[in-house]
C-alpha cells in the first residue's frame, strides 16, 4: 500500500439501520482529518445528504439509483476526482444506500485507476438490532451480505431489545468481524479508524436491488398537523422500509428532518434548511407493494386539515 494513499471508509447497512446518524458524528470530529463523504440515497431526493451538509460542506451526492447498480460509473469517477483534490484528502467515506452491497464498492477500489490513489480501510455495517431478525427472502439476504463483509458490525438500536435478544442476535451474526452494541450509533473513534486486514472469501455478488425496492418522492405545499402526522405515521404498513425527509409542522417557523423506520419516528430541527415547498419526503417500500397511491392519498388529505 503507498503510505500517501487516502483512506476509505465504506458505511452500509438496511434501510433504517443508523448510517447517516454515525456519518454526521464522523463529519464533526477533527482525528478524522481533510475528509470528503460520499453519500447514494436511493431515491430522486438525497435526504441524507442534505443532512450530513448541515455540518460539513464536502459532500458529494450520487442519488436515484443504488450505489452498487445504476450508480456505479458515477462513484468511479467521483473517487477519481476526490483524489486530485488539493490539498489532498486525508480519508474518503462512503455511505452505501441501504439497498446496496458493499462487496460492489470493495471492488471499486480495486480499479486499477483508483489502487494507487487509495486504500480500503474498514467496512462498518450497522444493524437495526430491533428489526434484523424480521427481514425475510431477498431482504434479509440483502442484509446478511452486508453483514458479511463488514470488518466491524454495529448492532445499532440495542436499546429496543432484551439483553438475550441481542445475545441471540450477536451468535446468529457471528463471522470474524468485530461485533459492538450501540444506541443511536455511539462507537468509540478510534475503533473507526483501524487499518482493516486482508479477507478472503466473500459473500457472492447479490443481483440488482432496484428489483426489490421501489422509491418515491412526495412533496406537499402546506404545512401538516403534528399529531395526525404522528398517528399516520404510527399506522404505516410493514412494506414501507423507510421515509425520510423535511417537513414543516404547523404552528412551528422552523422545518424538521422526519426519519421513520418500523414502528418510529423521529423529528429533529433542520437547521439553516429554507426549502421552497413545506413538505419534501422521500419513500422506499418493497417492489409492488402497491402502497404509493394511498398513501399520498393520506398525506393530501393530512394537509386538509
Amino acid at each position: 500500500m503507498n503510505a500517501a494513499s487516502i483512506a476509505v471508509t465504506v458505511v452500509a447497512g438496511f434501510l433504517g439501520a443508523g448510517k447517516t446518524t454515525l456519518l454526521n458524528r464522523m463529519a464533526q470530529q477533527p482525528q478524522y482529518g481533510r475528509m470528503a463523504v460520499i453519500v447514494n440515497d436511493f431515491g430522486e431526493l438525497n435526504i441524507d445528504a442534505a443532512i450530513i451538509a448541515e455540518v460539513t460542506d464536502a459532500v458529494v451526492s450520487l442519488q436515484n439509483g443504488c450505489i452498487c447498480c445504476t450508480v456505479q460509473e458515477d462513484l468511479l469517477a467521483q473517487l477519481v476526482s476526490l483524489t486530485q483534490m488539493r490539498p489532498r484528502l486525508d480519508r474518503i467515506v462512503i455511505e452505501c444506500s441501504g439497498v446496496s452491497d458493499p462487496q460492489r464498492i470493495v471492488q471499486t477500489l480495486g480499479y486499477p485507476q483508483l489502487k494507487a490513489q487509495l486504500h480500503l480501510d474498514t467496512v462498518i455495517t450497522l444493524v437495526d438490532a430491533s428489526g434484523y431478525r424480521a427481514l425475510e427472502g431477498e431482504f434479509a439476504r440483502l442484509s446478511r451480505a452486508q453483514v458479511a463483509c463488514a470488518d466491524l458490525v454495529l448492532l445499532n438500536k440495542a436499546d429496543l431489545i432484551s439483553a438475550a435478544e441481542l445475545e441471540t442476535l450477536r451468535a446468529e451474526i457471528g463471522g470474524r468481524a468485530r461485533v459492538l452494541s450501540t444506541v443511536q450509533a455511539m462507537v468509540p473513534d478510534a475503533l473507526l479508524l483501524g487499518e482493516r486486514s486482508e479477507r478472503n472469501g466473500l459473500s457472492p455478488v447479490l443481483p440488482r436491488h432496484d428489483q426489490l425496492f421501489e422509491s418515491w418522492v412526495w412533496q406537499g405545499n402546506q404545512p401538516l398537523p403534528a399529531k395526525a402526522l404522528r398517528d399516520w405515521l404510527g399506522q404505516l404498513p410493514k412494506d414501507l422500509f423507510r421515509l425520510k425527509g423535511l417537513v414543516h409542522l404547523q404552528g412551528n417557523d422552523q422545518p424538521f428532518w422526519l426519519q421513520h423506520v418500523g414502528s418510529r419516528s423521529q423529528f429533529t430541527l433542520a437547521n439553516g434548511q429554507t426549502p421552497e415547498l413545506a413538505v419534501q419526503l422521500v419513500f422506499i417500500a418493497r417492489r409492488g407493494s402497491g402502497l404509493r397511491e394511498g398513501l399520498e392519498a393520506q398525506l393530501s388529505a393530512l394537509q386538509g386539515l
